[in-house]
């Protein structure tokens, strides 16, 4: 069991950048380790070559990008630097090459990184304000900070999904607005189109879960995630129970944008046309989660039947719900910044 002495609804409190690391840290190790998460790695399933010691890893290596997010976020908070000059892209990017660095395979976390960077700079800013850390506030902060990135912030950010890119990532249709991740030539594109971090979230946000989620500031997060896991943790006691339940509702609620990326790239290269061919398996995946979750999910023996054939589908599928574990592990840094202690 995870946390089994954990408070529902506070209990901690932030008082600095390194806590706001400690967060992102610990957000990304409770996720990976809630069990049984179906399609996942977890304590007990690996895929591939990406093992639990690996996404463990990961999880501790973006730790200073999100200290250095923390910094700057309080340095504009105290006045001493503006909002575009925190640097959210680079920090991806830092992110990402450090989780990279410290285990065997490509990058573990990039989708999740996509989203902790922006909150560690948030809470930094709520910080040098001295304004509490609320998740109204939170995400308030997350949209000022994404209002003002630049060009060089999106050339960050696609440089940390190259890091972490393959095949599987498929190839953008040149009319969507975008340049090619893979392309050479893509950051002077960027420059050229003169787009800004948040114009890339905003286009891409039609065919990528975890980039909506950014583009909202924090969406489904706050609106599904966050009340599922105090629920779930007041009602159960458990963390592991209430980490497991809430990536099931989350997951009920949204298309999961890896699934149906990976299902489709099997009938076209293109993006965001695989993305569209795979919404139907997507979908599937979503009611598969509700009725495990409708079941109990985690908490109860029928929900552990559901989640554990569930899990056996996904995997002989070859499918892996990423982008719901990546706005699950955001929904737990939501947790510890407003008071959760595992």
């Amino acid at each position: 069991m995870l946390g089994l002495a954990a408070l529902g609804r506070g209990g901690g409190s932030i008082s600095g950048p390194e806590d706001v690391m400690v967060a992102a840290q610990l957000a990304a190790a409770l996720e990976l380790s809630g069990w049984p998460k179906p399609g996942n790695v977890h304590r007990t399933a690996d895929l591939g070559p990406k093992t639990y010691e690996r996404f463990l890893a990961g999880s501790i290596a973006l730790g200073p990008a999100c200290l250095e997010a923390a910094r700057r976020g309080m340095m504009v908070g105290r006045g001493q630097v503006e909002l575009g000059e925190v640097g959210l892209g680079g920090l991806m990017e830092a992110a990402t090459r450090s989780d990279g660095r410290w285990q065997a395979c490509e990058p573990t976390h990039v989708g999740y990184v996509m989203l902790c960077v922006p909150l560690s700079a948030s809470s930094g800013l709520l910080l040098g304000e001295g304004a509490e850390l609320d998740l109204g506030s939170l995400r308030e902060g997350v949209s000022r900070l994404l209002g003002a990135t630049t060009t060089q912030d999106a050339i960050g950010l696609y440089r940390a999904l190259k890091l972490a890119a393959s095949s599987k990532l498929g190839r953008l249709r040149p009319e969507v607005g975008l340049p090619d991740v893979l392309e050479d030539g893509a950051e002077g594109e960027l420059v050229d189109l003169g787009l800004t971090l948040l114009d890339v979230l905003r286009i891409s946000s039609r065919w990528d879960l975890v980039a909506k989620e950014l583009y909202s500031s924090l969406e489904l997060c706050a609106r599904t995630g966050l009340p599922t896991l105090r629920s779930e943790l007041e009602e159960h006691g458990s963390l592991n129970v209430a980490i497991v339940n809430t990536y099931l509702a989350l997951l009920s609620e949204a298309r999961d944008t890896h699934v149906a990326r990976a299902w489709g790239l099997r009938r076209t290269s293109l993006i965001p046309d695989a993305v569209a061919e795979g919404l139907g398996m997507a979908e599937e995946v979503s009611r598969r989660a509700r009725e495990a979750l409708e079941l109990g999910g985690a908490a109860t023996p029928e929900g552990l039947r559901a989640l554990n054939e569930m899990d056996r589908w996904l995997r002989g599928m070859g499918l892996n719900p990423g982008s719901c574990a990546d706005l699950t592990a955001c929904t737990i840094m939501l947790a510890l910044l407003t008071g959760l202690r595992p």
